[in-house]
């Protein structure tokens, strides 16, 4: 569905004030410590680089798994993971493993999480998220700052309408 908005100061506005506000809750739910994350201890049932007809690209750096305490599968892009002694191929289908994420309505429509933060297997570090995702939402809040700069200039020029 298409919305019309007229190419304005206040129709850029508008859609400056959606993007920063989506910028606010990437960089919400993924600058959180260890502990404000969701946490559930399970044993690995599932540990693939394909799941049904996932990852929709070409690409062996993504992994799927699943515990036996949480209904959905865990997408995790493996080069998203800081530096560690340890690393989800190291893991093995019965491992006990404490997994921190977050979740948001379309985990639960697809089925998939992809908002896994970190795993840890006996109280060692096996996937940390790096801070692309945090970063992602600093420039979608820039964005929204330069749209509504860059609108209010244009107005200034008589290029657009108040």
């Amino acid at each position: 569905m298409i919305i019309p908005i007229r190419v304005s100061v206040r129709g850029i506005a508008l859609v400056s004030i959606i993007i920063f506000i989506l910028g606010f809750f990437i960089v919400k739910n993924n600058s959180k410590e260890k502990n404000e994350y969701q946490k559930v201890t399970g044993v690995v049932e599932f540990l693939e680089n394909k799941f049904q007809n996932l990852p929709t690209m070409n690409n062996e750096n993504f992994r799927y798994i699943k515990i036996d305490t949480y209904p959905y599968v865990f997408e995790i892009y493996a080069p998203d993971s800081e530096p560690t002694n340890y690393t989800i191929d190291d893991l093995k289908l019965g491992d006990t493993i404490d997994v921190y994420y977050y979740e948001i309505n379309k985990t639960h429509q697809i089925g998939v999480n992809k908002f896994l933060q970190f795993i840890d297997k006996e109280n060692k570090a096996y996937f940390i998220r790096n801070g692309f995702q945090k970063n992602l939402g600093y420039f979608v809040l820039c964005l929204g700052i330069v749209l509504n700069l860059m609108s209010l200039v244009l107005w200034k020029m008589k290029k657009i309408k108040w």
